[in-house]
């Protein structure tokens, strides 16, 4: 029901609006292209520009969750106040659904431009709004989740199982304007994973 927009030219100003309001094609009747609005990704003519990936730099006052620890790390930012799964929700399968799919999509718009990476560990870091409440990051797994499907949705993992994924280890993060989900992606090298799984099987 609602489309993750961007500008064409920048892939600045990321925002969600109705899918309705989205044109049919990126050109107009007459085969010119449009000056105004927005058109779904896969219409887009040969001419148009390619969206930029977005990759927003840490904001500031930000953790770091992967103090001291080897490896490339990457930062996937959802847009704030999107819907979130919780679950403590009591909603009806077919909404549930939609909520999935939205972040899911939301993921694999924000994960654009990161590699394809073999083994990760992923920090999924909570940012709510409002004041400092007592609040259990672990209660919105199925986002974290949605959003972790995103990321083999656009290539960044090939699935997410555990020989894969270590997490989503799920935090709380600072307070912001618009609750929004982050995660912290850290490339694991072939011996930590499997040191990682050496653990779990002992456990």
């Amino acid at each position: 029901m609602r489309a993750l927009v961007a500008d064409a030219a920048t892939g600045a100003r990321r925002r969600l609006i109705l899918a309705s309001s989205l044109h049919p094609t990126a050109v107009t009747g007459t085969g010119s292209r449009r000056r105004s609005g927005y058109a779904p990704e896969d219409t887009l003519t040969a001419t148009t520009p390619a969206i930029a990936p977005q990759r927003p730099e840490a904001a500031v006052g930000e953790a770091d969750w992967f103090h001291g620890l080897p490896g490339r790390r990457f930062r996937v930012a959802m847009p704030p106040r999107l819907l979130l799964l919780n679950s403590n929700q009591r909603l009806h399968h077919h909404r549930r659904a939609e909520i999935t799919k939205l972040l899911r999509r939301a993921a694999w718009a924000a994960s654009r431009g990161i590699p394809r990476l073999e083994r990760v560990h992923i920090i999924g870091v909570l940012h709510p709004e409002g004041g400092r409440h007592r609040r259990d990051p672990a209660n919105w797994y199925p986002s974290f989740k949605a959003c972790i499907d995103g990321l083999v949705d656009q290539g960044v993992l090939d699935d997410d199982d555990h020989t894969r994924v270590m997490g989503p280890d799920m935090r709380l993060g600072h307070v912001v304007s618009g609750s929004r989900l982050v995660l912290h992606i850290r490339e694991l090298a072939a011996d930590e994973m499997a040191a990682e799984l050496e653990k779990e099987l002992g456990d």
